[in-house]
């Protein structure tokens, strides 16, 4: 039997309102998402990130929930199964405040256009934090604050700036560096307030972003192969693009 006061229902308001949040339109709504996880939620905490609620099973969740100032709701197991992304959860599941979107000004950014699947969204997204680079979600890409994406960025989200746009023109006044699978030139060092557009690895960037940009690089590959992940262009790119060194 569930202690006194342990939330043992899906149907309680609490967990409803937080269920919500697996759906895109409520997340844009309410400004707020899903975190799961105690190595994800305690990265949030030590960040200082906006936590209000956490729904936990033990003492270690109520403790994280008190240094975060969340309030903490006990759930039973299959209540958290509810809350969370995965098949089996390992808890806590906190409800994450989302920031206003940032487009950095004073540094380079990693942006990503049509990127769609979540997996790709958030290691690119670490890539941008690891590599100190602001990150940019453009149109078709996979919403930066869903569970999925916050998971796969492993709390790069904590690490960066995160913004969206809608059109280039919306990156500012700076250099346009285009990725493309073949015939550009070789990836350099670009300059400190660059912008690193990764498209789609099915169908690339659309023409018009390819006609704004400033440079278009490829990867070169001797080994023969068509094209790589997106996930794994973008971060091969931002690295050099960064750090410097040879493309080829």
């Amino acid at each position: 039997m569930p202690s006194k006061g342990t939330i043992s229902s899906v149907s309680n308001p609490a967990v409803m309102a937080a269920a919500r949040l697996h759906h895109a339109r409520h997340r844009r709504s309410e400004h707020r998402s899903l975190l799961e996880g105690p190595v994800l939620v305690a990265e949030a905490v030590r960040s200082g990130a906006g936590l209000s609620e956490l729904f936990g099973v033990g003492v270690a969740d109520e403790a994280l929930a008190a240094e975060a100032g969340a309030t903490f709701r006990a759930v039973t197991e299959s209540v958290l199964r509810r809350l969370a992304g995965t098949e089996t959860p390992r808890g806590p599941v906190a409800v994450l405040d989302i920031p206003a979107p940032v487009i950095a000004a004073d540094r380079r950014l990693l942006v990503v256009w049509g990127v769609s699947d979540p997996g790709n969204c958030g290691t690119l997204l670490r890539t941008a934090a690891a590599f100190g680079c602001g990150f940019v979600a453009g149109p078709g890409s996979a919403d930066p604050w869903s569970p999925k994406v916050l998971r796969s960025a492993a709390g790069g989200h904590f690490h960066t700036t995160v913004g969206e746009v809608a059109t280039v023109a919306e990156l500012g006044e700076r250099e346009l560096i285009g990725t493309i699978p073949t015939g550009g030139a070789l990836v350099g060092l670009v300059g400190p307030k660059a912008a690193i557009i990764v498209g789609s690895e099915a169908h690339g960037l659309p023409a018009e972003v390819i006609a704004s940009c400033d440079r278009l690089v490829s990867i070169q590959m001797p080994g023969g192969v068509e094209s790589l992940n997106a996930a794994v262009a973008g971060a091969i790119v931002a690295y050099v693009g960064t750090h410097g060194g040879a493309g080829g």
